[in-house]
């Protein structure tokens, strides 16, 4: 009894449940737009190139105004950087005087390099002639936020005036759907009448005037992005707007897009980039800390007999004895300089006697071999013996180290 009061119970409790779902919840359908792919990612004048291809124009895609269309052709600039270099004003006025027509958007005209030839002026809005009072609020209900958003709240209706000749045949009525434009424009005034113009109850929505031999066309921007071309009859009066015309050649610069610039130095100029980076390379390896000598040290091993003797020969046969008499004597002052103490403060007979008493020398024959005298080949080898042999036995001694005490002494 108690498990089938258990289960009534629980069903009981699901149908409560799904009463309570279905009375407090709404089930509504919302449209989801498709992410764009492709191209249409990243262009956003995707679906009005596609259309005028389709047309029969030949549509050229361009990522700057470095270079102007053909003559009779059409341009479409929607770039707010076309006029990044002063000389590109100049060829677009002399393009568009030679018979280019010129499309662009509304707030592009209001530039002071564009004013001063494009033959409009702003129209001013109509002053109300009565002030009106104003409008009692009314009490509206609070709108559900499962409600869906007003559709086509941007659309409007225009039409072409009798004045202009009509751009299709079925009428001369739009409906458009984009975002109002900031500014209107109007031609200035002693000028010609527009070309063709679009007006609504907001005033003038797109007009085009006579500049030389060319046109140029003003347009809501709103009308050539891929998001709203399919809206009402936007690609309607596009196609009415760029004089669509099947073999005509219409350009389109939407944006400034340059190269990075490392990847456009590398194209220009590759060949002075590897010279310069060798030489770069170069000049840190020569300064960079070396591992190891530049060469191998030499060994200190001592020279054979007979290199000696071809050493000395070679030096007599070039500076003769008396240079190698100096030599001797030179390296005998150096090595005393070494090991005793004050020896370059001491006369020659000093210097002498100090040599003979550390080396065990007779010091007359040391006064002998250290005079600056003639001498014979006799004389001279025996002074030069006596000059190297005490040489060899003070450097034996090792140099002359100061005691504690005759420093103290001092």
């Amino acid at each position: 009894m108690s498990a089938w009061l258990v289960r009534i119970g629980s069903v009981l409790v699901l149908a409560l449940i799904g009463f309570w779902l279905v009375w407090a919840t709404e089930w509504a359908d919302t449209e989801v737009p498709t992410p764009a792919s492709g191209e249409a990612r990243t262009n956003s004048f995707y679906a009005a190139q596609a259309m005028l291809r389709e047309l029969g124009m030949q549509v050229v895609k361009r990522d700057d105004l470095d270079a102007m269309p053909p003559a009779q052709a059409r341009l479409v600039l929607a770039s707010g950087h076309w006029d990044m270099f002063p000389e590109r004003e100049r060829r677009l006025r002399e393009w568009v005087e030679q018979g280019g027509h010129l499309v662009m958007p509304s707030h592009l005209v209001d530039s002071d390099l564009l004013e001063s030839w494009i033959p409009l002026v702003k129209e001013k809005p109509a002053a109300a002639d009565e002030k009106k009072e104003p409008p009692v609020p009314r009490t509206r209900l609070p709108r559900s936020p499962f409600a869906e958003p007003a559709r086509d709240a941007d659309c409007r209706a225009v039409t072409e005036p009798e004045t202009v000749p009509a751009s299709f045949a079925g009428g001369r009525g739009f409906r458009i759907c984009t975002w109002a434009s900031a500014a209107r424009y109007r031609p200035a005034d002693k000028q010609q009448p527009p070309l063709w113009a679009v007006a609504g109850k907001r005033g003038t929505e797109a007009i085009r005037v006579q500049a030389g031999r060319g046109t140029v066309t003003v347009m809501p921007l709103g009308l050539w992005h891929n998001e709203g071309l399919t809206r009402a009859d936007n690609a309607l009066l596009t196609a009415a707007a760029v004089q669509a015309r099947s073999g005509a050649e219409v350009w389109f610069v939407a944006e400034e897009t340059r190269e990075p610039f490392l990847r456009w130095l590398w194209h220009k100029g590759w060949a002075a980039l590897i010279v310069g980076m060798l030489a770069l390379a170069a000049a840190l390896w020569r300064a960079a800390m070396r591992f190891g000598p530049l060469m191998p040290s030499v060994g200190t091993h001592r020279r054979s007999m007979a290199e000696q003797v071809r050493g000395t020969a070679g030096f007599l046969h070039m500076h003769g004895a008396d240079a190698l008499h100096a030599a001797q004597l030179r390296a005998l002052h150096e090595s005393a300089g070494r090991q005793l103490r004050g020896y370059a403060r001491r006369d020659a007979s000093a210097r002498a006697a100090a040599i003979a008493q550390a080396t065990g020398l007779e010091p007359a024959m040391l006064v002998r071999a250290m005079a600056a005298r003639a001498r014979h080949a006799g004389a001279m080898s025996v002074d030069l013996e006596v000059l190297e042999t005490a040489r060899r036995r003070l450097d034996a001694h090792g140099p002359f180290m100061p005691s504690s005490d005759s420093s103290s002494t001092s």
